[in-house]
C-alpha cells in the first residue's frame, strides 16, 4: 500500500470510531510526525561546531579549544531535551496560573525564603543599596529560579547546547550563539567546559543565566575578580543588575504591568514568572522576614 493511503485514515475526524489497528496507526503516525518535525534541518557535529566557530570569529578563542571541547569523549547529546521545545505544529501550552502558583507559594517554600534572608540580609542590603532593586523581590526570584540555590540543574551546558544546536532546527541558531559565548567564558576563566551544570536550555547559577545574559549583566559584586553565578554576592548582584538594565524603577508599584513587572518579563518572558514572584514577594513581607 502506498503511503498516500495511509495518510488516508488521517483525514477521519477525531470523533469517528476506529478499529483497533487504525487507532494504533493514528498514534504511531502522530509520534512519528513529532520526530519528523524535529529533525528537519537538524545540523550535524561538524556543522554544529562550525556554527559555534563562526560565532567566536575574533574572539581570541582558539580553534582548537573548540574542537577539543566538541571531542571531549565526555560529551553526551541528550534526547530527551528536543521535546522540552515542542514543535512548530505542538508548541508547549501555557500552565493555568493557579496551577504554577501552587508549585512555588508554599509553606515550606515561603518558609525557606524568610530562612534565606535571615541568612544573607547583609548581602541582600548591600544588593539593594547599589542597585536600588528591592530584595524580597529578588529572594522570590532566586526561589523560582533555583529554590535558593539547591536546583540549579544537572545537564552540562556545553551538552545541553550543543544538543540545542544540533537537534532543536528552529532554536539552533540561538543555542550556537548562546554556547559560543558559554566558551568565551569558559576559556576566559580557564574552566573545563563540562564543569557548568544547568538546565536544559542552558541557563547556569544560583540566579539561572543564559551564556549571554552572563556576559552582558553578570557582576564581580564581592570584588575577588571573578563573576561567579555560583557564590551568592556575586549572584545576587547580578540579578540586581540585570533588572535594573532592563528598566527596574525603585518608584513603581509591584505590579506586573508595571515597569518592576516589565523588568521581570524581560529575566523570563513568562506572564506566571511575572506575577508569581511579586506574589512570593507579598507573602514573603507577611512573614516579617
Amino acid at each position: 500500500m502506498r503511503i498516500s493511503a495511509f495518510l488516508l485514515v488521517l483525514a477521519v475526524p477525531a470523533s469517528a470510531q476506529f478499529s483497533p489497528f487504525e487507532e494504533e496507526f493514528r498514534l504511531l503516525h502522530a509520534r512519528f510526525e513529532t520526530v519528523r518535525a524535529l529533525a528537519v534541518n537538524e545540523r550535524t557535529p561538524d556543522e554544529a561546531k562550525a556554527a559555534v566557530k563562526a560565532r567566536l570569529a575574533g574572539s581570541g578563542v582558539p580553534d582548537a579549544y573548540v574542537d577539543a571541547a566538541f571531542a571531549d569523549p565526555r560529551g553526551k547529546i541528550f534526547p530527551e531535551i528536543p521535546p522540552k521545545f515542542g514543535t512548530p505544529a505542538a508548541p508547549v501550552p501555557p500552565t493555568p496560573y493557579d496551577e504554577y502558583r501552587r508549585w512555588f507559594v508554599t509553606e515550606a517554600n515561603l518558609k525557606a525564603g524568610v530562612e534565606f534572608i535571615r541568612a544573607n540580609r547583609p548581602i541582600l542590603q548591600a544588593v539593594q543599596a547599589k542597585y536600588g532593586v528591592d530584595y524580597v523581590l529578588l529572594v522570590g526570584l532566586v526561589s523560582v529560579e533555583t529554590r535558593y540555590g539547591t536546583a540549579a540543574g544537572k545537564y552540562p551546558i556545553f551538552d545541553a547546547l550543543n544538543t540545542i544546536v544540533q537537534k532543536v532546527p528552529r532554536r539552533s541558531d540561538w543555542a550556537a550563539r548562546e554556547l559560543a559565548e558559554y566558551l568565551k567564558m569558559t576559556h576566559a576563566q580557564g574552566m573545563d567546559t563540562r564543569s557548568v551544570l544547568g538546565s536544559y536550555a542552558g541557563a547556569f547559577g544560583f540566579v539561572q543565566f543564559m551564556p549571554t545574559s552572563y556576559a552582558a549583566s553578570a557582576v564581580d559584586f564581592d570584588g575577588d575578580g571573578q563573576r561567579r553565578l555560583d557564590q551568592w554576592p556575586d549572584a545576587l548582584g547580578s540579578a540586581a543588575n540585570y533588572l535594573k538594565k532592563a528598566g527596574y524603577d525603585a518608584s513603581a508599584p509591584f505590579t506586573a504591568g508595571s515597569r518592576i513587572g516589565r523588568s521581570l518579563f524581560a529575566y523570563n518572558h513568562s506572564d506566571n514568572y511575572v506575577q508569581v514572584i511579586l506574589d512570593l514577594r507579598e507573602e514573603l513581607l507577611k512573614r516579617n522576614p
